[in-house]
């Protein structure tokens, strides 16, 4: 069935433009919430951790489940749970209910997103990924950015809690709008079982190109809850002294910059190819890690959240198009579980790794660590990375044929 430009709008765009301002609006106050509780840092990552944890433990049900039922149904009971979990997460009474809830939150979020990976690796052709998963990541990073300032003023206005409210909203108007307005896309699979078993996995991986884009959304993941869901709210607010709306304005600026190249960068996934736009945004972002320690202001953080923006828009995307590439005739969603279990490993360990080691060392050690893991992926991804797709080598191959 044909998509029009307002359906897809409707149906695949907003949706995830109010997913991720759900999801934004409680990263100023979440690891501060968590605090408020009386816990020590470990134990305040895994307000953070837990969310992956549901998210790592669904990723593989979830991707045979979008085979079997599609990514329609997957989708609205993914939102419905997100949607919820914050709605309750506002009454929650101590931490062990907070975070019980942030786990239902995460199976909730791997429905969603791997459903939405299996749509639109269904939905779109090769030379189009990079420039079509542009357009998509705008209102995602649209969402993003927008989600910090509002989640700032939310908690600054009425309360540490009240954010949780805010989220439930938003994940309220992505469900209707996915069950009324979202249409299956005709599956591109060629396999007929959709079982799943560890031999399928290790195929899967002997795919060299889903193994490089697996290790680069590995890196990417951890780097984005470790440092930007975790570490910049405690670095700003206990070294620099930061309110909680200054936080959220710091995190947005991040997230604006990143809107503003998306397209630009979805172009360039499409004509440079996968690989070079991955392994350059992991170096940028390695960089970007090593800048925190040396901020002593709002203003110097403000600007390494910027370069930050800048660094990571690339390695957010292309992975994703080179696993796309990669597993053409492959179950879409069972093989997009596989590769978000990956992220989702380092969704857990990223807060986790950097409040053990804000515990041993003090603040500013996670950053150079985290930049240490960033640039070896990036190592990794331009040595023994393939390219699975670029129009620039296709030019240049046909003109030689020519």
């Amino acid at each position: 069935m044909e998509h029009s430009k307002l359906n897809d709008f409707l149906s695949l765009y907003l949706p995830t433009f109010f997913v991720f301002l759900g999801m934004n609006i409680v990263t100023p106050s979440l690891p501060l919430y968590a605090k408020s509780f009386g816990v020590s840092y470990t134990l305040v990552s895994l307000a953070v951790s837990i969310y992956a944890v549901g998210r790592l433990i669904a990723d593989l049900p979830m991707g045979i489940l979008a085979d079997r039922i599609g990514g329609r149904r997957l989708t609205v009971m993914g939102t419905v749970l997100l949607a919820f979990g914050a709605f309750f997460n506002f009454f929650a009474p101590d931490f062990t209910w907070f975070l019980a809830l942030r786990f239902i939150q995460g199976v909730g979020s791997s429905m969603w997103q791997t459903a939405r990976t299996s749509i639109l690796a269904d939905m779109l052709k090769p030379e189009e990924r990079g420039r079509i998963m542009g357009y998509f990541s705008t209102f995602m990073l649209l969402g993003s950015s927008m989600g910090p300032t509002v989640g700032g003023f939310v908690a600054e206005w009425w309360g540490i809690r009240a954010p949780f409210l805010a989220y439930f909203i938003a994940g309220l108007a992505s469900t209707l709008l996915s069950y009324f307005f979202l249409i299956e896309p005709p599956r591109k699979t060629h396999l007929e079982s959709h079982a799943f078993n560890i031999g399928y996995m290790r195929h899967l991986l002997s795919i060299r190109a889903f193994a490089i884009a697996s290790v680069a959304s590995f890196a990417g993941f951890l780097m984005m809850t470790g440092i930007r869901g975790y570490m910049i709210s405690l670095y700003a607010s206990s070294v620099l002294g930061l309110d909680q709306l200054s936080i959220g304005t710091v995190l947005t600026y991040a997230s604006l910059t990143a809107l503003l190249l998306t397209m630009p960068v979805g172009f360039c996934v499409d004509y440079f190819g996968r690989k070079p736009v991955t392994w350059i945004g992991l170096l940028l972002s390695a960089v970007s890690c090593i800048t925190y320690p040396f901020t002593g202001d709002y203003i110097a953080l403000s600007v390494a959240a910027i370069f930050m923006g800048v660094a990571t828009i690339g390695c957010q995307q292309a992975p994703f198009a080179m696993v796309t590439d990669a597993t053409d005739g492959e179950p879409r969603g069972i093989s997009m579980g596989v590769f978000r279990f990956f992220g989702d490993i380092a969704f857990i360990l990223g807060p986790l790794l950097m409040g053990v080691i804000s515990d041993m060392t003090d603040l500013r050690t996670p950053f150079y660590f985290m930049a240490g893991i960033v640039l070896v992926s990036s190592v990794i991804t331009a040595v023994f990375g393939v390219e699975t797709y670029s129009r620039r080598q296709k030019k240049n191959e046909h003109a030689l044929v020519s």
